[in-house]
């Protein structure tokens, strides 16, 4: 008896330390991230406007695109016009990988329902349906309002590009009604049509959101690798530019890179989201029923997340490859110039998301690796969080600090932030996070055990909610690296913001861009989750008062 009570208290002293370890990660990421924004950025060259760090290229642009047009006033000083885009084009990519993640992630649960026959895959996926179908118009909307901002704000670029992108926008704008007719239809049509038919509409819908993502990328990975020095105007009519040209334009270098890439970003960010939102219901729900099924979704999301955030790190090492091929002055100023110091705040948030993920799995499993016959696997999970610890302080160390770049002779090269160590360091937490995916699918996927859902601890409850807020804000600032990067200009070397306004934002700007977006964002999802969510006390209640009224017509 001694003995057991004995390893009752450790378990309860590990499990208080776990909160600890939780609380002070969060307190690091933030910490560390205001020094970011505060610090690093003013001594790695952050607040000089691009458009002084490339006033000599600037002068030697056609005329054609440098026409000076009067600047609309929107009352936020020199930097108003990109606040606008930035804040509407940010939050609009959160709800279009909503379609573009969880499109994969509702026709693979259904697949897996089909699989197991266990109600739980059916009704997330009935949730999260229902939940991209209501949010489908928020992001038509900030989607819209972007297209708004750019024709009135940057009008030179909004003309140019509708015309060289007159056919990948047609084609968007297209598959954009029928992804309106697939999804309402798959959403009317759940339980009406055979599960086959149902699943070859999920399949449609999955590949008309990716084709529809392609037509956008078309122009995102364009507007930083156009393929061409020039834009030559030969005729009017449907192809106003030369065939070859076009294709360039269209398929251009780092499309493909970029695709995929937002592929694992949307599966990432909507696995965390998932995460997020199931540990917050099973608070907010106090039945056992609600709370094993929210705990299970929880540990379903964070399955996804992990798997997105692994990839992401071998598409993004892609990504980043190959504008180094296509643009290297671009890929210097993001990687080792003024920029840098942005790509140091998105390995903090994949830092501490690996970090945050371990914590979450560690608790979570509590009553699997308590047991005496699972401490070779506890003891397993406590190292990784060392390693993963150790590989992520590798990985947010600014590389130079005192001057615009690393190459200058005034700077102080910082020699733990070298690409030689930071390369193994990110392959080495997205290899964790890959075993530690297929751990969670594996014991996601198993038969159950009684008493083995339904017992988040506070730990991973607060784990799996930083998660998700993480999961979410770093797909905001991987979209801001990209276009800080393209800065001053709207398509590279060809087309430029202006020669009178600085690009981009100063960095505590972005830091309130960012702040804003993501507050706006996560009360929509909140909101909406409430109302999409199953839960399965409310299905034992409908059915109990069908029974009580059955009975009172009896």
């Amino acid at each position: 008896m001694f003995g057991r009570d004995e390893e009752a208290g450790g378990i309860a002293a590990w499990r208080r330390d776990r909160v600890v370890i939780i609380s002070a990660l969060i307190v690091a990421v933030v910490v560390f991230l205001a020094v970011v924004i505060v610090v690093i950025a003013p001594l790695q060259g952050g607040t000089i406007p691009s458009t002084d760090l490339f006033q000599g290229t600037l002068g030697n642009i056609s005329p054609a695109f440098g026409q000076e047009i009067p600047l609309q006033d929107v009352g936020l000083g020199p930097s108003g016009r990109s606040i606008f885009i930035a804040f509407v084009m940010e939050t609009h990519m959160l709800f279009a990988n909503l379609q573009l993640g969880g499109s994969i992630i509702i026709v693979a649960t259904l697949l897996l329902y089909t699989r197991y026959r266990r109600e739980r895959y059916q009704n997330l996926a009935r949730s999260m349906t229902l939940f991209n179908l209501i949010l489908f118009s928020t992001g038509a909307t900030f989607a819209g309002a972007g297209m708004f901002f750019f024709i009135s704000l940057f009008p030179t670029f909004a003309s140019n590009a509708f015309h060289v992108y007159w056919w990948p926008l047609l084609a968007e704008s297209i598959l954009f009604g029928v992804e309106i007719f697939v999804l309402y239809t798959f959403w009317f049509a759940w339980g009406k049509i055979s599960n086959r038919w149902h699943l070859v509409l999920g399949f449609v819908y999955i590949l008309d959101v990716f084709f529809q993502s392609l037509s956008i990328d078309m122009l995102a990975a364009g507007m930083l690798t156009p393929g061409v020095s020039t834009l030559t105007y030969s005729a009017g009519g449907i192809l106003t530019i030369p065939w070859d040209e076009a294709l360039q334009l269209w398929f251009n270098p780092t499309l493909w890179q970029l695709q995929f890439h937002r592929v694992g970003a949307a599966l990432g960010m909507v696995g965390f989201l998932v995460a997020a939102l199931g540990v917050l219901h099973y608070r907010d729900r106090p039945s056992m029923e609600d709370r094993k099924q929210w705990d299970w979704v929880a540990a379903y999301g964070l399955a996804w997340g992990v798997f997105g955030l692994a990839v992401q790190a071998v598409l993004g090492y892609l990504y980043m490859f190959q504008i180094l091929q296509s643009q290297p002055a671009a890929f210097e100023v993001m990687m080792h110039g003024a920029r840098a110091w942005e790509m140091v705040a998105m390995v903090t948030l994949y830092s501490g998301l690996a970090l945050a993920v371990i914590v979450y799995f560690i608790t979570r499993r509590d009553r699997l690796l308590s047991q005496r016959t699972s401490t070779r696997l506890r003891n397993a999970f406590r190292g990784f969080l060392v390693v993963a610890a150790v590989l992520a302080f590798i990985l947010i160390q600014p590389s130079w600090i005192g001057a615009p770049t690393r190459f200058d002779p005034t700077a102080w090269v910082n020699p733990i932030g070298l690409m030689r160590y930071k390369y193994p360091a990110l392959f080495g937490l997205a290899a964790i996070g890959a075993v530690i995916a297929i751990l969670d699918a594996v014991l996601l996927t198993r038969e159950e055990k009684e008493g083995e859902w339904g017992y988040l601890t506070k730990g991973s409850w607060v784990a799996g909610l930083f998660a998700g807020l993480l999961g979410t804000a770093i797909v905001n600032v991987m979209g801001f690296v990209r276009e800080a990067g393209r800065a001053p200009w709207t398509m590279y070397n060809i087309i430029p913001v202006s020669y009178h306004t600085p690009t981009p934002i100063p960095p505590l700007q972005i830091a309130g861009v960012w702040i804003i977006s993501l507050s706006i964002s996560w009360l929509i999802f909140w909101t909406v989750s409430k109302v999409t969510a199953y839960h399965p006390e409310t299905k034992e209640q409908v059915q109990l008062e069908q029974q009580v009224q059955e009975q009172g017509d009896a």
